[in-house]
């Protein structure tokens, strides 16, 4: 699958998964959304990563465009090891 593809089939996920959370929240108050999204995604995102590094963080940390020290930031913010 090439890049273009690979991010348009991220982005219809994510618009999907946003249309029906904004469904099934209709009438509750929502704020701060943003800080929502990332802080559901990026957990499970770096997790899925290092395993698919099998544990490499330099691989880990290049495949998300991080610094391998901004990486271990994150790992030891969710509890990840």
């Amino acid at each position: 699958m090439d890049q273009d593809k690979s991010n348009k089939l991220l982005r219809e996920f994510v618009r999907q998964s946003m249309k029906e959370y904004f469904k099934k929240t209709d009438g509750f108050p929502i704020n701060n959304i943003y800080g929502l999204v990332v802080g559901e995604v990026e957990k499970p995102l770096i997790e899925e990563t290092i395993k698919y590094c099998k544990g490499n963080q330099s691989k880990a940390s290049e495949i998300l465009g991080l610094s391998r020290g901004t990486l271990r930031k994150k790992m030891k913010q969710y509890n990840i090891t």
